[in-house]
């Protein structure tokens, strides 16, 4: 309503739409709840990791860390045989029925009886297993490829789900190989893996889950072109989406003997042990094998066993928990092949991530070397992650395989061939060759095929994946869009309810699921139909997508440092390093800022969530303390967590549902408890570390409803201010912080109407109030007598000024007011009580009042912003009046050869109301106006806030792409002060509508645009104001943008169960009033859709939206699609892992506007009867 497994594997990660059920459901649904436990014959130990699967029909999991499992299994299945394996035991096998007669029980499996290979000692004294690895190491250099190759192969990616194969990619290629060295490589030798900066293949339809293990990377200068390739449609049936990262190189990447790492790197020694052989060969040659396995057990690992993990996740993945063999020829002592995997018993702790949905629990390689011209080469490599993901609501498993294969067809060290940037596909995450839009070759695949029988696609693969279409075709058909699939049409379900009684039917209510939609196979089916529509459509235009995002991210500072805090003797900051998509928190003693703490590493929290955003809080007074809040779901709940700075572990206190928190001392503090269900903050409570959360006691408890609560500390950190209030009305209290188990005391009890805040300077309490004020006044008050009839006006009201803002200094007070749609700063001298404003030199900006924690001084620090300017903080000198800049957030646009224009317009209101319309474009596309006729109008228009001038990326792309960039400052929000807020909600919402419309007008009427050519873009509430405008005047628009749209108002303003409702009646009035209910039907947007045309429409949610629940623009989208009369567009994309704020990570929002530019674009082409 308001506002990646590694080894090179991203997980686009979407939940599980097909959830098991419980017994008691299962059998109402023809299907069965089968558990058990597997377990070793001989010992009873259970055996973690253990396949259970039926035949072709895509059904089974995996044993857990204990043995214990869970499948549901239709009852139509019975007849099927179902197969337990597990490495190194004899395989099970019953029919399903009799499977399921062992539910609840003890499945016992006996190892398999082991053929050694023939060992042949020589009589010569064996070399000892180090001396050996040693001397084999030193030789590389010599042995292998000591000058640059370019190696000719093939390349194929397959990944299952449940032991059925459902993607399929391929391609020929040509790698370009440095020399083997034995170099110690540093970081900045490597290819960045995590560069999203530069050439990748993003794939835009689903969410980054990164995995990472061991060595990754690959040198800087090692490359591959890619000639041709060919993929598969992906046939899970999960909705779980899984590319391998890094295409053939990261696949290379896992050569040993070039990048050293693991069982062959510095550390070997210390982390395995090494046994040495002799064996015959395939070709019956003696070699040596060298035998290794970890020396990490699993009672080293169970030791160290703790709540959140951390130390045992750490040991494990810095412990390398794999065996294997090398195999080594005897005369040039030269690695021939290796080949590993993850010992039985570790596969639980492996990479540690026992407690997340994903679990990557096996990790094998196979790697073999062929001498060629006295050296040696790669001939081929195999490699294969396995890993399980458990459905988080229903806790059904699913278990995956991701397997990349190379093979060498032939190789050239002679005339050999660089590639350009264009050219190469690099090593990084961004890169996946299942995304890679080549259009399929048939002819060169059929005659490729016949000459290397290598390309040849194996019968099973063909088996499990040409049920519905052959995969010749499904290669034509991935890059090519469907242009005869139908629209989603989704099912009528009349649902009615009587109200002022008028019967009140609803056809589409079903989408509606506030509980767990996810494990909704109804709800589910149908977004996941409308993505799958969604998604073909976007076919064409993923490579304008991934060029947009790369002009997009130009401004990106790669690592980046925030401005720092000081906060009692300590500097605190966050830096970017590299293209990580979060920040890393630090911190710094004033007095030694050589030595840097880290406080938390976000993007080592994010790791294997589809959804991750964490930031630092307050600290305790001793400086030990930080508490850190957590969002895993996208969803408004935040985790509060307390870390232990000096031991560097996290506290058993965790609360959920947390709000804000102050410190009452270095044991205890007060925090925000927020409703479950309502999100409603109405208590405070106060928490004792190392007790339970459950009895931390009320220190106050808010009964309306419509109200909600917050807390912080004072400028001075000498009170504690409690603030509670609605959208209307509000009431502050105040507790001294040198009293931290006192009670707080009200400053002025609540009134109808009446919104005021407070800040504290010395013995006074300032206070800006709208009481007799509709834009605000700052008053002065006692702080021990500080009720409205000992106020004392300091800056009064004036008519068309809106204070929004203001702090306290010593011999300062500063203002941030605005008039006519522009913000300004007014700085006043206390003692002289003269007053100025900051001379700034454009005439259209957005400014704030950055962080200033000091009363003594003459510093002031703002922010600022432009279109041409991006977001900068600079320090003002108030009494000297020169401003210094202290950090520009993200690089300068680079100004193209011609000029920005932006210009202010006043357009006529259907009233007679004057409304400004902000205009921004190049100066060379305003002196041609009706050229083009590309305009793209954006507004909001809800909750009383303004409309900033638009900058970034995306606004600079849209100019520089020929569109005007137009704001429409429509009532609903600030900018002319708090009569147009007022004249912009409840019974005159409307305004909001008909400004915008006449915003469309006149941009028609002035020749920016003719009828039928502007785009539009609402989110949240401007949502709202999109479906109605476009309900009322279709006609005057191309496409319209929804984003998060509040678009069902009668219904979620008749359910109070849902978050922000109750405290939304002021904004938006209550449908239970007769009255309020006719005007609110009047404009709702779902319940205006007329049989009509309508323009292109895109609408854009999240699963996890709490404030904006999906199903509104679902049901919206299902009823356009039965009632329209045009054949124009309309698009529904559902983000299964996100909220209401989209996606996490700093890159997120780029690939969202690449994403929605690419469509715009598209759809902004002009038709051939237009041309």
């Amino acid at each position: 309503m308001k506002t990646r497994l590694h080894l090179f594997l991203t997980l686009f990660l979407v939940l599980s739409a097909t959830a098991q059920t419980t017994n008691e459901e299962s059998r109402t649904l023809n299907q069965t709840l089968v558990s058990g436990t597997v377990v070793e014959a001989a010992s009873n130990a259970p055996l973690s990791y253990a396949y259970i699967t039926i035949g072709e029909v895509g059904l089974g999991t995996v044993t857990d860390g204990d043995g214990n499992f869970e499948i549901t299994i239709p009852n139509k299945y019975d007849a099927y045989p179902i197969k337990i394996t597990y490495l190194g035991f004899e395989d099970l096998q019953f029919t399903v029925a009799d499977f399921r007669t062992r539910s609840g029980q003890i499945i016992q499996m006996t190892s398999e009886a082991v053929a050694l290979n023939e060992i042949v000692l020589k009589p010569e004294k064996m070399p000892s297993a180090k001396a050996l690895l040693k001397k084999v190491i030193k030789k590389i250099p010599t042995n292998y490829t000591d000058t640059p190759a370019n190696i000719t192969g093939y390349y194929r990616e397959t990944m299952k789900e449940n032991g059925v194969y459902i993607k399929y990619s391929d391609a020929v290629c040509t790698y370009y190989e440095t020399p083997y060295t034995n170099a110690n490589y540093k970081w900045k030798d490597y290819q960045n893996p995590f560069d999203l900066l530069g050439n990748g293949m993003l794939n835009f339809d689903t969410n980054s889950l990164h995995r990472i293990h061991f060595h990754h990377k690959t040198l800087k200068e090692e490359q591959v072109h890619i000639v041709k390739a060919r993929a598969s449609s992906s046939l899970s049936k999960k909705e779980f989406h899984a590319n391998i990262e890094g295409g053939p190189l990261g696949l290379l990447a896992r050569n040993r003997v070039k990048y050293q790492e693991s069982f062959l790197g510095k550390k070997a020694s210390r982390d395995f042990n090494f046994t040495v052989s002799e064996e015959l060969d395939e070709t019956g040659t003696y070699v040596y094998v060298l035998d290794f396995h970890t020396k990490t057990t699993k009672a080293q690992l169970d030791a160290i066993e703790t709540a959140s993990n951390r130390r045992q996740w750490r040991t494990a993945n810095n412990r390398k928990l794999l065996k294997g063999r090398i195999y080594i020829d005897r005369e040039d002592l030269a690695i021939l092949r290796y080949e590993c995997a993850v010992p039985n018993d570790l596969k639980q702790y492996f990479c540690g991530y026992d407690y997340n949905q994903v679990k990557h629990f096996d990790y094998k390689l196979d790697v073999r070397f062929k001498k060629r011209e006295g050296k040696y080469l790669i001939a081929a490599m195999r490699h294969e992650d396995e890993f399980i993901y458990k459905d988080s609501i229903s806790q059904a498993t699913t278990y995956y395989s991701a397997i990349s294969e190379f093979k060498t067809t032939g190789t050239n060290t002679k005339d050999i061939k660089k590639f350009s940037e264009e050219e190469n596909f690099a090593n990084t995450m961004s890169n996946q060759l299942y995304e890679l839009p080549l259009d399929y070759d048939a002819d060169f695949w059929q005659v490729y095929s016949e000459n290397n029988a290598i390309a040849a696609i194996d019968t099973i693969i063909r088996r499990d994946m040409q049920k519905e279409a052959p995969l010749e075709q499904q290669f034509r058909d991935k890059h090519i869009r469907n242009d005869a699939m139908p629209a989603p049409i989704a099912k009528i379900v009349p649902s009615s309810f009587k109200i002022h009684g008028e019967n009140y039917t609803d056809n589409y209510a079903w989408l509606k699921d506030t509980q767990a939609p996810s494990n909704n196979t109804a709800v589910m089916e149908y977004l996941r139909q409308e993505n799958k529509y969604t998604a073909n459509y976007n076919i064409p235009l993923k490579r304008a997508q991934r060029t947009i995002y790369k002009e997009l991210i130009k401004g990106v500072e790669e690592n980046s440092t925030s401005l720092q805090i000081r906060e009692n003797g300590y500097l605190y900051y966050s830096a970017f390093t590299e293209e990580d998509e979060h920040p890393i928190y630090y911190r710094k003693a004033v007095e030694n800022d050589t030595v840097v703490e880290k406080l938390l590493d976000v993007t080592i929290e994010a790791k294997d969530k589809a959804y991750y955003n964490a930031g630092i809080g307050a600290v305790s007074p001793n400086n030990q303390f930080i508490s850190i809040y957590e969002n895993t779901t996208g969803k408004d709940a935040y985790v509060l967590k307390i870390k232990d700075l000096k031991t560097q572990t996290y506290l058993a206190d965790s609360i959920a549902q947390i709000g804000s928190m102050v410190w009452l001392d270095n044991a205890s503090f007060l925090y925000v408890n927020r409703d479950e269900k309502t999100l409603n903050s109405s208590k405070v409570l106060r928490h004792v570390l190392g007790t339970a959360p459950e009895n931390d006691v009320i220190v106050y408890q808010e009964e309306d409803p419509s109200f909600s609560v917050s807390i912080q500390k004072s400028k001075s950190k000498e009170y504690i201010f409690l603030n509670t209030g609605s959208s209307t009305t509000s009431e502050n209290w105040y507790l001294e912080t040198k009293e931290p188990m006192g009670a707080f005391k009200v400053i002025q009890p609540r009134e109808k109407n009446h919104l005021y805040g407070t800040a504290q300077h010395k013995e006074l309490f300032y206070i800006i109030t709208n009481k007799e004020a509709l834009n605000y006044k700052v008053v002065a008050a006692p702080i021990h007598s500080p009720s409205a009839e000992n106020w004392v006006d300091i800056i009064p009201h004036q008519t068309g000024v809106l204070i929004q803002d203001f702090q306290l200094f010593d011999d300062y007070l500063v203002i941030n007011e605005k008039e006519k749609a522009q913000g300004r700063i007014k700085v006043i001298d206390l003692a002289t009580k003269n007053s100025h404003f900051l001379k700034l030199d454009e005439e259209f900006y957005n400014v704030t009042l950055g962080y200033n924690p000091d009363f003594k001084t003459d510093s002031l620090q703002f922010n600022y912003s432009s279109f041409e300017t991006p977001l900068t903080t600079f320090n003002y000198h108030m009494k000297t009046k020169e401003k210094r800049m202290v950090k520009q957030h993200s690089k300068p646009i680079t100004l193209p050869y011609f000029k920005y224009v932006v210009e202010r317009k006043w357009v006529t209101a259907k009233d007679g109301k004057q409304i400004p319309l902000t205009l921004i474009s190049s100066k060379w596309r305003a002196k041609r106006k009706g050229d083009n006729y590309k305009v793209y109008l954006s507004s909001y228009g809800a909750y009383g806030a303004g409309q900033d001038i638009a900058s970034g990326p995306k606004v600079h792309h849209l100019v520089n792409a020929g569109f005007v960039y137009a704001i429409a400052h429509v009532r609903g929000g600030n900018d002319l002060g708090n009569e147009w807020y007022e004249d912009g909600k409840l019974f005159h919402k409307k305004n909001t509508f008909s400004d915008f419309i006449a915003c469309a007008e006149y941009l028609i009427e002035n020749n920016y645009a003719k009828e039928g050519s502007i785009v539009a873009e609402g989110a949240s509430a401007g949502g709202l104001l999109m479906g109605a405008v476009v309900n009322e005047r279709p006609e005057l628009f191309k496409t319209v943008l929804l984003d998060v749209p509040f678009v069902d108002v009668v219904n979620t303003m008749l359910d109070e169960t849902l978050p922000l409702t109750i405290g939304e009646y002021d904004e938006w009035g209550n449908p239970q009033n007769k009255k309020q209910y006719g005007y609110i039907k009047s404009y709702s947007p779902y319940d205006n859709v007329k049989e009509q045309a309508y323009p292109n429409l895109l609408f854009f949610t999240g699963l996890n939206d709490t404030r904006v629940g999906y199903w509104e623009p679902a049901k919206m989208v299902a009823k356009l699609r039965a009632t329209k009369t045009d054949e124009n567009i309309i698009l529904l994309k559902t983000d299964f892992s996100s909220g209401h704020s989209g996606g996490s990570g700093r890159f997120s929002g780029y690939r969202d506007s690449a994403y929605k530019l690419a469509l715009i674009y598209d759809l902004n082409k002009p038709k051939e009867v237009d041309k």
